[in-house]
C-alpha cells in the first residue's frame, strides 16, 4: 500500500465494482433459488456490504426497505452480541428489537473475516414464506398487538462458529406455517452469503487487505461528500409536506396522518417528523425507525445526482427527528405489519412533497401501493409430508407507475413509491399456479396519470376471477393498499393524481361493493375482485404539455377527449374524431384561447395554495369550495383537503 495510504482512482474502481457485483451476486443467487414466493418472483429482498464497523459499503438494485436501514439492525445485534465470530449466521425479524420493518422481512447478519481479521460483515433481509401469527404469510390488519402479528424473534445466533442451534431452530420452526420452504431459504440466503464471502477473500487475496480498507474508505468518503454538495444546491430554509394512510383498519374515517418538516441548512438537511400522529390506538400502520429511516433517505436518493455513491457516506449529512412514540417511532407492543408499504409510502411521499418545494430535481410521487395481497389453505396435502398446502402471494401487480421528472414523464407499471422500480410483477401465468386465481384483464387505464408538463404514470386495472375448489380457504388483505383517499402529489405545480377504488363482486351479484383498505376478506369462487390503482405524480403545470403529446394519448385511448380539454386545454378538432385513430388532431387556436382561459380560472389554482389560505385565514371553508372547487374539512385538528371530493368538484 503507498506511503501516503492513498489508493490510486483506478484501483479504487476497479474493487469497488467487484464488490458491487459479489453483493449484486448474493442477492440474484437467491431470487433464482427461493422457495418464498415473493422473494422469488418479486425480488423482495436485499443484501447490503458493510464494513467493520457496520456501515453500509456496497448497495446495490434491490428493495430500499432491506437495503438502506442496514445499518440500524445491524447495529442492534452487535450491541447485543459484539463482533460475530467467523462462520456466526444472526437470524431475527423483531422490529422494536432490529428496529427494522414488519415481521415477515427477516434479517440475516454473517461476518467476513479474512486470516482471522473481521473485515466485513454482509447484512441480508427477506420476505419470507410465513412468519407465523393468525394467517398464512402474517399478515393481519386487525392484530391488537404485535405478538397476535406473527412470531417475534429476537436476534438469535442460529448457526453459531458454523453449528446450528437445533433448539433455536426447533423453537422457530415450529411456530411457523411453511416451515421446510422458509429453513430452505434461510440455508439458501447463508450459502449464497458464505460464496459472495469467497468471492471477496480472492480480492483480498489479489490486492491486500489494507488496500481492499482504503478502497471502501475512500468510497464512503466520496459518498458523503458528493451527498454534501448536492445539499449545498439547495436553497436554505424551511420545507413541509404532509399526506395520510386511508386509515389503519381498525378506526373507521380516520386517516393516519405523516408530517414532515424539512430544514435545510448549508450542507446538511434534517427531516423532523414531531408533528406526525402518535402511536397510541394506531394499528397495522406504525412505522419502527428504521423503517422511518429507510423511506426519509430514498426521496433523497431520488431527489439527487444517481451517481453519488448509496453507502453510509451519502447518508451522513441526512439528519432524521422521529420521537419516540409517534407512528414513525412506535414503542411495543404497537403492531406494524404493512409499514413496509403503506406508512413507507406516505412517509416517502411527504418527504418528496417537502423535496419538490426545496429543488426542482425532486419528483412528482409514485403512485401508491395498490396491490392485494392472498393467503389461504387448499383442501389438499403434501403427499411427501401430509402436511396441509398453505399458500400466500403478494403479486404486487396493480401498481400504477412512477411519478415524473423534469424532462420525462414518469414510467408506466413500475411498482409503488416505496419500491424503487426494482421489484418486479409476478407474472399472471405464475401467479394462476400457485393461487386460486385467474385474470380477466390486466391493463392500463384512461384518464388515470397524473397530470403535469411532463405526466406521472398511467393507473392500471386488473380484474381476477376466484377459481378456488371446494373446501379451501381464500383470504383477501387489502392492508398493503393506501390511496382510495389520498392520491400522489404533482411537483412543481402539477396537480394531484387521481385516487385509486378497490372493488369486489361476489358471485351471482352484479353489484360492485366498495373493498375498503386495511382490511380481510373471504373469497369464494366465483367472486371477482376488481382494482383501479391510480398513476404517479406529474410534473409542472399541465396547461404547459405539448399538445402533440395529448393528441398521441387521446388517440391511443390513454386520455378522453374530454380530460384533454379539461385538464390539459387541449381541444381535439371534432371533425377528426373518426374510426381511424390516426385521424386525432389538435385544433391549435381554440388550444391557445382555452389555456389562456384556464390560467385565469380559481378552480385551476393548485389545492395546496388553496389549504394554505383556509388556515391562514385568507379565504374561508365556503369560498374555497365555491370559487375553488376545493373541499376542506377538518381532521386531526387541522384544516384538511377532502381529495375524493375534491376530484369531483374539479374539472377532470
Amino acid at each position: 500500500m503507498p506511503a501516503n495510504n492513498k489508493v490510486d482512482e483506478v484501483t479504487v474502481s476497479v474493487i469497488w465494482n467487484k464488490l458491487m457485483n459479489i453483493t449484486r451476486e448474493v442477492g440474484e443467487r437467491v431470487v433464482h433459488s427461493a422457495q418464498s414466493y415473493v422473494m422469488a418472483n418479486a425480488r423482495d429482498l436485499g443484501p447490503v456490504l458493510l464494513n467493520d464497523r457496520g456501515h453500509i459499503v456496497c448497495q446495490v438494485e434491490f428493495l430500499p426497505c432491506h437495503c438502506l436501514l442496514a445499518e440500524i439492525p445491524t447495529k442492534a445485534i452487535l450491541d447485543k452480541f459484539g463482533p460475530l465470530d467467523e462462520g456466526d449466521m444472526v437470524i431475527g425479524n423483531d422490529g422494536f428489537i432490529l428496529r427494522s420493518g414488519h415481521l415477515p422481512d427477516w434479517t440475516f447478519l454473517v461476518p467476513i473475516y479474512y486470516e482471522g481479521e473481521l473485515v466485513f460483515y454482509y447484512h441480508f433481509r427477506g420476505h419470507m414464506a410465513d412468519s407465523g401469527g393468525a394467517y398464512s404469510g402474517s399478515y393481519f390488519p386487525q392484530a391488537y398487538d404485535c405478538i397476535s402479528e406473527g412470531l417475534n424473534i429476537p436476534p438469535i445466533k442460529i448457526i453459531e462458529k458454523g453449528e446450528t442451534d437445533e433448539k433455536a431452530k426447533e423453537i422457530i420452526f415450529d411456530n411457523i406455517r411453511t416451515s421446510a420452504a422458509v429453513w430452505s431459504d434461510c440455508m439458501l440466503i447463508y450459502g449464497s452469503i458464505r460464496k459472495g464471502q469467497d468471492d471477496i477473500k480472492k480480492v483480498i487475496e489479489r490486492y491486500g487487505v489494507d488496500v481492499v480498507k482504503e478502497c471502501c474508505d475512500q468510497m464512503i468518503k466520496r459518498g458523503e461528500d458528493a451527498m454534501r454538495n448536492e445539499i449545498k444546491a439547495i436553497q436554505d430554509g424551511e420545507y413541509t409536506g404532509e399526506t395520510a394512510v386511508d386509515w389503519d383498519g381498525t378506526t373507521p374515517d380516520r386517516p393516519v396522518w405523516v408530517r414532515v418538516k424539512l430544514t435545510v441548512k448549508d450542507d446538511e438537511m434534517t427531516f423532523d417528523f414531531s408533528e406526525s400522529m402518535n402511536c397510541n390506538n394506531v394499528d397495522f400502520v406504525n412505522s419502527p425507525l428504521g423503517n422511518t429511516y429507510c423511506f426519509t433517505y430514498l426521496p433523497v436518493y431520488y431527489a439527487t445526482d444517481p451517481n453519488v455513491p448509496r453507502n453510509h457516506g451519502a447518508l451522513v449529512p441526512i439528519k432524521i427527528i422521529a420521537p419516540e412514540g409517534s407512528i414513525t417511532n412506535p414503542t411495543r407492543p404497537s403492531t406494524y405489519g404493512a409499514c413496509g408499504c403503506s406508512i413507507a409510502g406516505e412517509i416517502t411521499d411527504a418527504c418528496t412533497q417537502a423535496l419538490s418545494k426545496a429543488t426542482k430535481k425532486a419528483q412528482g410521487v409514485f403512485s401508491r401501493h395498490y396491490s392485494v395481497d392472498v393467503a389461504g389453505r387448499l383442501p389438499i396435502k403434501d403427499p411427501r409430508t401430509g402436511a396441509d398446502l398453505e399458500y400466500f402471494g403478494a403479486p404486487f401487480m396493480e401498481e400504477g407507475g412512477s411519478g415524473a421528472v423534469e424532462g420525462h414523464d414518469g414510467w408506466d407499471g413500475m411498482c409503488g413509491t416505496v419500491l424503487a422500480g426494482v421489484i418486479k410483477h409476478g407474472s399472471v401465468e405464475v401467479c394462476e399456479n400457485v393461487m386460486p386465481f385467474f385474470w380477466e384483464e390486466m391493463n392500463l387505464m384512461q384518464d388515470m396519470e397524473g397530470p403535469g408538463q411532463w405526466i406521472g404514470a398511467r393507473g392500471s386495472v386488473a380484474i381476477r376471477h376466484c377459481n378456488a375448489p371446494e373446501g379451501a380457504t381464500t383470504l383477501l388483505m387489502a392492508g398493503d393498499a393506501s390511496g382510495t383517499f389520498f392520491p400522489p402529489a404533482g411537483s412543481n405545480g402539477a396537480p394531484y393524481a387521481p385516487t385509486g377504488n378497490l372493488y369486489m363482486k361476489t358471485a351471482g351479484s352484479d353489484k360492485k361493493e366498495v373493498f375498503p383498505t386495511m382490511c380481510m376478506k373471504p373469497m369464494f369462487p366465483g367472486d371477482i375482485l376488481y382494482t383501479e390503482c391510480m398513476g404517479g405524480g406529474g410534473y409542472g403545470n399541465p396547461l404547459d404539455r405539448d399538445p402533440e403529446k395529448i393528441r398521441l394519448d387521446v388517440r391511443d385511448e390513454y386520455i378522453s377527449v374530454k380530460r384533454a380539454r379539461n385538464v390539459y386545454g387541449v381541444v381535439i378538432d371534432p371533425a377528426s374524431l373518426t374510426d381511424n385513430p390516426e385521424d386525432v388532431a389538435v385544433d391549435m387556436a381554440a388550444t391557445e384561447a382555452l389555456r389562456k382561459e384556464l390560467r385565469d380560472d380559481p378552480r385551476y389554482r393548485h389545492v395546496d395554495d388553496v389549504r394554505e389560505d383556509v388556515r391562514a385565514g385568507k379565504i374561508s371553508v365556503q369560498e374555497a369550495k365555491e370559487k375553488y372547487a376545493v373541499v376542506i374539512k377538518e381532521d386531526d385538528g387541522r384544516l384538511v383537503i377532502d381529495y375524493k371530493e375534491t376530484e369531483k368538484l374539479r374539472p377532470h
